[in-house]
């Protein structure tokens, strides 16, 4: 009975220190906030590159013309995409299936709903930062853009992921406006 017991406290404390580490899911291009800003703010012609806080390669975000981003995992595979229409960004995952919408207001504020039409997240920009709050109103993350990247921080500040693009062009603040 014993070694039953010292077995099972070691699996207990093994299964344990796996998940310790790993307090959220691994990201999806086109999930997570860092995703979110890339579609917001797209390059037309561009390739924006998604890595975690490790420097990994999480995927791609490619912008065709100035209207979609189709966002893809490491293995080339589609993840999903964002259009603009108008002032509202439609988040589709691989099937086709509308996930999420983003629609601005008022210029500087977003606010994400998920396909039930529930507010999610919003997301609203201070001077060339932009902070990410759940529905509750805590901050998720913040993205610091910078020339052609940017780098997304926990609520804690620590570095949860990057971006860095190459080609297209990158929008002028005229057109970021203008949505």
């Amino acid at each position: 009975m014993q070694q039953i017991a010292i077995a099972l406290l070691s699996l207990a404390v093994t299964t344990g220190s796996l998940f310790a580490a790993d307090t959220k899911r691994a990201a999806a291009p086109g999930t997570d906030d860092l995703s979110r800003y890339v579609a917001a703010k797209p390059t037309p012609g561009g390739q924006t590159t998604l890595r975690d806080a490790s420097g990994r390669t999480l995927g791609t975000a490619s912008t065709v013309g100035s209207r979609t981003t189709t966002f893809r995992d490491g293995g080339g595979r589609t993840t999903g995409s964002a259009t603009i229409q108008g002032n509202q960004t439609v988040f589709r995952d691989a099937s086709g299936r509308t996930v999420w919408t983003a629609a601005t207001s008022g210029g500087q504020t977003i606010t994400y709903r998920d396909a039930a039409g529930r507010t999610q997240r919003t997301a609203s920009q201070s001077g060339s930062s932009i902070t990410f709050r759940d529905a509750a109103g805590r901050t998720t993350s913040t993205v610091q853009p910078s020339g052609s990247s940017a780098t997304a921080r926990d609520a804690g500040g620590r570095t949860i992921g990057t971006t860095s693009t190459t080609g297209g062009r990158q929008p002028t603040a005229a057109k970021r406006e203008g949505r």
